[in-house]
């Protein structure tokens, strides 16, 4: 029996939603809320998408990250805090009377280091956002790896159920030859033997497609026990569109471009910090006074820093230079990386095409015909037994070549809407 591949699956993402999995185990009385979230019957690419990006935490988590982020421009333009100050400027030893004040200070900044900051969070927090939504991209890309990964094993079920019903025809066609004697005993225990491997198979399959509901159930925040509906799932019959095409929307939608741009903007922006840093701060100090002398009044001070540490400005003012520099060099290089991803996804998606064409309208076709003629030919003795038995396996192999060609081709669609930045079953 084929060992089961699911193109879209590597083995650290097989592995974290295992994981989860085993984390979601929590008492019923906890997670009845997600168990009694109903699924769309049946369950398309689409609702599997949907659910998990309206139930994960980590797409709550990093939205609520990114909101934070937002925020972050009002904190950063704000001037500094003023600051009250009581002082008593003269205390006579004989307590007779005092000199006192009380002032109230304001620091300002003479350069336009509170613009550029506020440029900076702005930046930032659009850099996040953009991050937010990797992480959504990523949460839909493992429940639809997973989904498939369910898809897969059901269908494979499907074709174990078909064979059990091909291999039983052949023993009875095996009894009606041993009962006039034109077939020996030890054909009917092959066809035995036969039928127990798929039948064994059959049952080793209802548990891996249990563990695989857990694994989906996981990735979609439910409980891990609850049920599924029945699965169903259309593939495109054209092919993507030119790459070049393909690239543009994928230099448009991909968050990490996004994310990529605004961090270098933010990094422009640390360079206006730090040349700011250049002009003084000044602050502003005035309030109530009173002295012995000259009775109540009013107090006024008026200061700037002294920015002479000159080495110190430059060296920051080197690095956000630096930085600025670094940033802009990795929007060049993610473009790359993403021309390249989208390219390979695209030529992915037509050798899937190629792979599961050829089988399902040449090679599963000619195995059913090479059965019909071997089983015929057994019945009338022109043929052993282990022809016809060979022509069942090349049916089995057939079909479950097709079934996993099938998925693989959803899956490289997925891979391919993944590198474009949108995570779905078809073109994007």
């Amino acid at each position: 029996m084929r060992t089961l591949h699911v193109s879209l699956l590597r083995a650290p993402l097989v592995a974290g939603l295992l994981a989860v999995a085993a984390m979601s185990g929590v008492p019923r009385s906890v997670r009845a809320s997600d168990a009694e979230t109903p699924l769309p019957s049946p369950l398309r690419p689409d609702d599997v998408l949907a659910y998990a990006r309206g139930h994960r935490a980590e797409i709550k988590a990093a939205k609520a990250k990114a909101a934070a982020a937002g925020v972050a421009p009002k904190i950063v333009t704000a001037l500094p805090q003023p600051m009250v100050m009581a002082s008593i400027d003269h205390l006579p030893l004989k307590l007779q009377g005092a000199d006192w004040s009380v002032l109230v200070q304001q620091d300002f900044p003479l350069g336009k280091t509170l613009g550029a900051k506020g440029k900076a969070a702005e930046a930032e927090a659009r850099a996040v956002s953009a991050d937010a939504q990797t992480v959504q991209l990523d949460v839909e890309y493992e429940a639809l790896g997973a989904y498939l990964m369910w898809l897969e094993l059901q269908r494979m079920t499907t074709v174990i159920d078909e064979q059990l019903v091909i291999e039983r025809q052949v023993l009875s066609v095996t009894n009606i030859r041993l009962a006039v004697s034109q077939a020996a005993s030890a054909d009917v225990v092959r066809a035995l033997t036969e039928i127990a491997r798929l039948e064994s198979e059959r049952t080793a399959l209802s548990a891996e497609i249990a563990a695989a509901r857990s694994t989906l159930n996981a990735a979609l925040a439910r409980s891990v026990t609850a049920e599924l509906p029945p699965a169903e799932l259309t593939i495109p019959a054209n092919d993507p569109a030119p790459t070049s095409e393909l690239a543009k929307v994928a230099f448009e939608k991909r968050p990490e471009l996004a994310a990529a741009r605004a961090r270098a903007d933010k990094a422009g922006a640390d360079v206006d910090v730090m040349l700011s840093m250049y002009k003084p701060m000044a602050f502003v100090r005035g309030g109530y006074s009173q002295t012995m002398a000259g009775g109540p009044g009013i107090m006024f001070m008026v200061g700037v820093s002294l920015p002479i540490w000159r080495e110190k400005l430059e060296a920051g003012v080197t690095e956000a230079k630096s930085t600025k520099s670094m940033a802009e060099a990795d929007i060049a290089a993610v473009k790359k990386v993403i021309e390249g991803e989208v390219g390979a996804a695209r030529e992915q998606v037509v050798a899937a095409r190629i792979r599961l064409a050829t089988t399902r309208e040449k090679v599963l076709p000619l195995a059913k015909q090479a059965f019909t003629l071997n089983l015929a030919s057994y019945g009338t003795g022109q043929v052993p037994l282990v022809s016809v038995l060979d022509a069942a396996r090349m049916i089995r192999e057939a079909r479950l070549d097709e079934v996993v060609a099938e998925v693989k081709l959803a899956a490289t669609w997925a891979r391919l809407g993944r590198t474009i930045g949108v995570v779905k079953v078809g073109a994007p």
